[in-house]
């Protein structure tokens, strides 16, 4: 949600910035001339010219919630924007030095990654007026021709500099150059936002009602404005970071929770958490902006779902509610009720039922969390009393959307920032980058693969090498996605995913305070762990039976015959349930190559007796 407000800001310093530009050119082509008209029909250039802060506040809608918004703006790049939703309030601000905000559980985060950055540049040239410079280097004006805004005529300017890839495309109303909507065009998504409703206030025309479509993830943002003031005085306080973070938990043994066993199975971390004197299993995710709870198992603690709004995963859009958690345990923690996302059908999601809710970043940021792959346990330290004294290499990883941003190189060329995703659970190249670097033609094995919002196909392909924080690791095996969907693999920001597949040679520490991380080798680092050699994505029916999902065409599975939906009954004479479910069945397909199984499948009501002969598939 972040990102919606900045859009506001973009457009109002665009609004009173441009104002200045000179009236050397004559041609309605000319984007300066389209953008003076404009000016000098909502207030005239003296009166924009004086403008240094303002305050609106108004009605918000986003996704399925609706609250209230104040904002407060002063030059040179202060601002702070309040949105109060009754079930979740956050806060986003910056002090003149450096942006930061609070999330629904209190928690601050500086924002330092590096798109933050560039971004906050680039509004600091805008407010020293450097986009009116013919001559600029910075800024690049161009006029895009008559087009559409609904059924209003409009001149269409683009706005484009050299620090980022933004791009923002204005349409101008041919009868009155009111601004009718814009699109901001950010690597990841686009913005489109319609203006109506415009008043006079002291002499300046602004628009009073806004409506936002965020694409492709599926968004939608009202705003009503109810009050807009400028030239207001404003404490300075109210821009400055917040001195105090959020401390909503405390350790039951000490200063710290060492070596708290976790489950490892098929690449994801899974950790006991205890409400209300019940234990169940969590899935341990980093990658989640908000710990996430099954909502049938809500229901049955008697919690009850609040508003509605839309979340992203790998591929995909979802919908989410939230709920208050009760107060919460991990071994040796104890947490606060916190606000966390409940999603119907989370328990199916995973290999067991008996799983309940993801721990995420309102979990995870409050610590300095170590995790040993090898040993098989975490730990989690106080930041303020931590101090690494290890052997490791400590890397400088900003947080982007609440993910650790850290640095990797494949096969000595394919450099850039990775997001670090202890929910992944294998690496993925995002689908930009893939397609830019003439990745998606790659030899491979093809795969489905699926997130909250359903499933996805993806190619697993060997590479020689990737190196991160100065370790490298031999034949990573690295996924690329055949489909472009609609979330986080649509990034051009960074290049991808770095999953528990390349993580679990390693020993890692998570420091959000310090936004780094440290890796260590683990005891596992020249470890070649086992993979599938069969072809083949197995399920579960309703009555948890083995089930063929996908096979993948010219492997194993595919030569033996099976089939998208076959149901495995037995394999060798032995009833396939015995095995321990779906996940002793997917074991099975990772023994040596050229171990065979005889497999009974019924199919369309029918037995089928097919045999399997495992191969190594990337060899």
């Amino acid at each position: 949600m972040v990102f919606i407000k900045r859009v506001i800001a973009v457009i109002m310093q665009v609004f009173l910035l441009f104002a200045l530009t000179s009236h050397a050119a004559e041609s309605l082509t000319d984007p300066r001339v389209i953008l003076l008209k404009h000016y000098e029909v909502i207030g005239g250039l003296e009166k924009l010219k004086k403008i240094k802060s303002g305050y609106i506040e108004g009605q918000i809608t986003f996704d399925g919630l609706v609250g209230t918004f104040r904002q407060w703006e002063e030059i040179p790049l202060q601002y702070r924007l309040e949105e109060d939703y009754g079930v979740i309030k956050q806060i986003f601000g910056d002090d003149g030095r450096q942006s930061w905000t609070v999330d629904p559980n209190g928690k601050v985060q500086i924002q330092r990654d590096d798109d933050t950055l560039k971004r906050r540049k680039v509004k600091a040239l805008l407010e020293v007026y450097d986009q009116i410079n013919h001559d600029s280097k910075n800024f690049i004006l161009t006029y895009e021709g008559e087009k559409k805004a609904g059924e209003v005529d409009c001149h269409v300017v683009k706005m484009a500099n050299i620090i980022n890839e933004d791009r923002t495309f204005f349409f101008f109303n041919k009868d009155n150059y009111y601004i009718a909507k814009a699109i901001l065009k950010q690597p990841d998504v686009e913005i489109h936002t319609l203006f109506s409703d415009y008043r006079e206030i002291d002499g300046i025309i602004h628009p009073f009602h806004e409506e936002t479509e965020i694409l492709p993830r599926e968004k939608k943002e009202t705003l009503q404005l109810i009050e807009y003031d400028f030239n207001v005085k404003i404490d300075k306080a109210l821009f400055a970071v917040p001195d105090k973070d959020v401390e909503d938990f405390v350790f039951l043994n000490g200063e710290n929770s060492e070596n708290v066993p976790f489950t490892f199975i098929e690449n994801s971390i899974y950790i006991p958490v205890t409400i209300n004197s019940e234990t169940r299993l969590w899935l341990f995710d980093n990658g989640a902006s908000m710990s996430i709870i099954d909502a049938d198992y809500a229901s049955g603690l008697g919690l009850k779902p609040e508003g509605e709004i839309k979340g992203f995963g790998i591929a995909s859009v979802f919908d989410f509610s939230f709920v208050t958690l009760p107060s919460y345990q991990v071994q040796g923690i104890q947490f606060n009720p916190q606000k966390v996302f409940s999603y119907k059908g989370l328990s199916n999601r995973f290999y067991d039922s008996d799983i309940v809710g993801v721990l995420g970043h309102d979990f995870v940021s409050r610590f300095v969390t170590k995790i040993d792959y090898a040993a098989r346990t975490l730990s989690f330290y106080h930041p303020a009393k931590f101090k690494y004294t290890g052997e490791g290499r400590i890397i400088d990883a900003p947080l982007r959307n609440k993910i650790f941003n850290v640095p990797a190189v494949v096969d000595g060329k394919h450099t850039g920032k990775w997001a670090l995703d202890l929910g992944a659970f294998d690496v993925s190249f995002h689908y930009p980058y893939a397609e830019d670097n003439n990745l998606l033609n790659l030899k491979g094995v093809d795969r489905l693969s699926a997130d909250l919002g359903g499933q996805h196909r993806e190619r697993t392909v060997q590479f020689k090498s990737v190196e991160v924080g100065g370790f490298t690791v031999l034949y990573p095996l690295i996924n690329i996605p055949l489909d472009k969907g609609k979330g986080s693999n649509v990034s051009r920001e960074i290049i991808g995913n770095i999953g528990n597949s390349l993580l679990r040679h390693f020993t890692v520490y998570l420091d959000y305070k310090r936004q780094q991380v440290i890796i260590e080798k683990g005891k596992d680092f020249d470890r070649r762990f086992p993979e599938d050699k069969s072809g083949m994505l197995i399920g579960k029916t309703g009555d948890g039976h083995p089930e063929v999902v996908f096979v993948a065409p010219g492997t194993p599975g595919d030569k033996a015959g099976f089939l998208a939906g076959d149901i495995i009954r037995s394999i060798n004479g032995t009833d396939a349930v015995s095995f321990g479910g779906t996940i002793g069945v997917r074991n099975l397909f990772l023994e040596e190559a050229g171990k065979e199984y005889h497999i009974e499948v019924m199919r369309a009501g029918s037995k089928q007796e097919l045999k399997l002969i495992l191969y190594d598939l990337y060899r």
